[in-house]
């Protein structure tokens, strides 16, 4: 059988080389015009599935597929491979550290790995606080307990940030409610004194010599800095006392939609 499958193998590597005398008949060159040889040497390299397939498509095919010496090469072949991978492969204790080829020892030891972490758990689990000790330790912040189920932690940075921004939206239309006004004071007056806004220029030096010397600051006698303080208004302090009583009975919601009290 050997010097079969050498014979074989000597006559697929001596078979005559055709070539193609004009390149026009490439586009009509078919499977079925090579020679016996080359398509022997082409099924060697199919596995079994793909030479089945092969078998179906003519005859002729057929016959080369069942060729006895097609088969014994290829036999031949896949032994020479199995042997020479077989002795270049891993041993098994290297299999074995590299959790490769796992053993009934490993997998008994992998499922009492698990049920000792499983009991561990449910002891630590069954030890761990109550969430009222948490919120009275201040582990957890008031939100996450309350009668209506608590909030989850993730959570409650999010409502902060909320009700933040909400403050800042009250604050900021109470601003802008109180520049409107200011506005159409200051209109009035212009048009009570004349009907032209005119700027007084004592007023623009006095506003530019503060600016470049510093807010809050004035010179006296010999070079002293005086700081002036601004003295605000008894109605302005007394309405920014109503407000920010009214923010912490209402809260923010409510103090935002009646910001026109002063």
């Amino acid at each position: 059988m050997a010097s079969r499958i050498d014979s074989f193998a000597v006559e697929m590597a001596h078979s005559p080389v055709y070539e193609m005398e004009d390149d026009t008949n490439l586009s009509t060159l078919n499977l079925v015009h090579f020679p016996d040889e080359l398509i022997l040497h082409i099924l060697s390299f199919l596995d079994v599935n793909d030479l089945l397939t092969a078998s179906r498509i003519s005859h002729h095919f057929r016959t080369l597929s069942l060729d006895p010496l097609l088969h014994m090469h290829r036999l031949h072949h896949a032994s020479h491979t199995i042997s020479h991978h077989l002795s270049h492969r891993l041993p098994l204790t290297d299999l074995m550290s590299q959790r490769i080829y796992i053993t009934r020892t490993s997998l008994a030891a992998r499922s009492l790995g698990r049920n000792l972490i499983k009991i561990k758990l449910n002891r630590q689990l069954g030890q761990r606080p109550s969430v009222e000790t948490l919120v009275e330790k201040g582990v957890l912040p008031r939100e996450c307990y309350g009668g209506n189920g608590g909030m989850a932690p993730g959570l409650i940075e999010i409502k902060r940030r909320v009700e933040r921004e909400r403050m800042k939206d009250g604050l900021r239309a109470w601003v802008e409610g109180w520049k409107g006004r200011v506005s159409e004071r200051e209109k009035e007056v212009v048009a009570a004194r004349g009907g032209a806004a005119k700027v007084e220029v004592r007023w623009l030096v006095r506003r530019f010599a503060i600016r470049s010397r510093g807010e809050g600051e004035a010179r006296g006698m010999w070079g002293r800095k005086i700081e002036c303080k601004e003295v605000p208004a008894r109605a302005k302090v007394l309405g920014l006392r109503r407000f920010w009583e009214k923010v912490g009975r209402e809260g923010v919601t409510a103090a935002g939609g009646s910001t026109g009290y002063l």
